[in-house]
């Protein structure tokens, strides 16, 4: 019996980056409940109430990942030009490397870990070398396992968000198993359940893809990636920080 798909491309992709702001709002925005106490009675009250939204946002956000890797495996499938690829996610690797370590580093610069685009630039590398050796034979699968080895050790090497173990062998096993899409989606919850238990769900929505791009907003994720960082650190930094040194100022 054929496969029903209900989900577009770009309704993954919808979900995968509603997914990822709930999960860097809840990191980004958290206030240990010993400092609410210390808010005004109405703001408490409200951000006790947020911190439990907050919980719903982590686990939710772990759906996002997953599904941006699936996506750059379809990308790389029927993408026309692999070098503008590329070229466009090193670009946007690049452009996101000074919101992400304001961010999570506190700093303008810094080598200790870098932005998903990396890890999903490094996945894109793996991807081609895979291609190139995909003819099934067992020097070829010698090779493909070496390639797949290298990016896991240049993503655990560099610290990309996700890693190698995780990113690069999910990204991996996302292509290697195209073809069969039930065996695809529980290698992927095997990869995943290295990182969280709520992440396998979003093999539900990779098992129901349609197989169809829907409506296309080209550069929408690579654009939103770095300003809604840029955007949850000036609310952290210029509006929630300022608050809490205020409230703490201001005790005896």
């Amino acid at each position: 019996m054929e496969k029903k798909g209900f989900f577009s491309g770009s309704t993954l992709k919808w979900i995968a980056i509603i997914t990822m702001f709930m999960d860097h709002s809840a990191k980004l925005l958290y206030v240990p409940q010993n400092m609410i106490d210390s808010f005004t009675p109405g703001m408490a009250d409200f951000y006790t109430y947020l911190i439990k939204v907050f919980d719903v946002f982590l686990v939710l956000g772990r759906l996002s990942f997953p599904l941006f890797c699936f996506l750059l495996v379809e990308g790389f499938i029927h993408t026309s030009n692999v070098k503008k690829y590329f070229l466009r996610l090193l670009i946007f690797a690049l452009i996101s490397e000074i919101p992400y370590d304001m961010t999570f580093q506190l700093s303008y610069f810094s080598i200790e870990r870098q932005n998903v685009f990396f890890t999903l630039l490094i996945g894109l590398v793996v991807l081609i070398g895979l291609k190139k050796f995909e003819e099934r034979t067992p020097r070829n699968l010698l090779i493909s396992l070496g390639i797949i080895g290298v990016g896991i050790f240049i993503a655990e090497f560099l610290q990309t968000d996700y890693g190698g173990w995780i990113g690069i062998l999910l990204i991996s096993v996302l292509y290697i198993l195209r073809e069969y899409p039930l065996v695809r989606c529980l290698a992927g919850c095997a990869v995943i359940l290295q990182n969280s238990i709520s992440g396998m769900f979003s093999f539900i929505f990779i098992y129901f893809y349609n197989g169809k791009r829907g409506r296309q907003w080209k550069y929408l994720f690579y654009w939103f990636y770095p300003l809604h960082l840029l955007l949850l650190l000036f609310i952290q930094q210029q509006l929630l920080l300022p608050y809490i040194r205020s409230i703490f100022s201001a005790i005896p």
